[in-house]
């Protein structure tokens, strides 16, 4: 009977112990709180088929803790090219002599600036240059007057060295004056005054056309 009690309390045994293999397979585990037994000095306790490679565990200090994936690196914003169009006012005054065509001596230097600019711009498309005059005079005359104005600019950007074909010279006369009903209702005695306060009519006005580069946000 006793030997019978002995056989049962070994193979009693003998299943507990597998089951702790089973449970961390190559330690021996706590089966109420499946925890590894460690020893007095707190080392995980290994069996003896025991396999570090395909068996050891990170909390025993066996195996290298999962490294956490690496974070996406946010996409740097793409870079476009946008068509711009600007406009660049210059006053008939500093470019030329009342009721003259021809370019003052001091107007290089509203127009040299200009020229570096469009000669540097590798992506210049084109450049209108455009005329105006005041109302004072006949439509056909002032029509004139400002194709004149406007070919010596457009000239002078040429000789300069801006590409021909990218310059365009419109002529536009009175017809886009803006200042007359107001110089009008002033009622100026002197003709020199009536020409000061209508001096904003008379200009040449650029429309530069090219490609920028701008960032676009994902």
């Amino acid at each position: 009977m006793n030997k019978q009690l002995k056989l049962s309390a070994l193979v009693a045994a003998l299943l507990v112990s597998a089951s702790a293999f089973a449970a961390k397979p190559g330690y021996t585990a706590d089966q109420a709180t499946d925890a590894v037994t460690r020893n007095s000095y707190g080392e995980c306790w290994k069996n003896t088929y025991f396999d570090k490679a395909t068996e050891g565990l990170v909390e025993c200090g066996d195996k290298e803790a999962a490294k956490p994936a690496p974070t996406p690196v946010a996409e740097a914003p793409k870079p476009a090219m946008v068509a711009v169009k600007e406009k660049v006012t210059l006053s008939a005054k500093v470019l030329f002599d009342f009721n003259k065509t021809n370019l003052r001596a001091d107007a290089k230097n509203e127009l040299d600036p200009l020229v570096s600019r469009l000669k540097g711009d590798a992506n210049l498309k084109s450049v209108e240059v455009d005329g105006h005059t005041d109302y004072l005079g006949s439509e056909k005359y002032n029509q004139a007057l400002s194709q004149k104005r406007a070919d010596a600019v457009k000239n002078y950007f040429v000789a300069a060295g801006v590409p021909a074909e990218k310059v365009t010279a419109v002529g536009k006369g009175e017809s886009e004056a803006k200042l007359t009903d107001e110089c009008k209702a002033k009622k100026f005695k002197k003709k020199a005054a009536l020409q000061a306060c209508l001096e904003g009519d008379r200009r040449v006005e650029l429309t530069i056309d090219t490609f920028k580069e701008s960032v676009i946000q994902k």
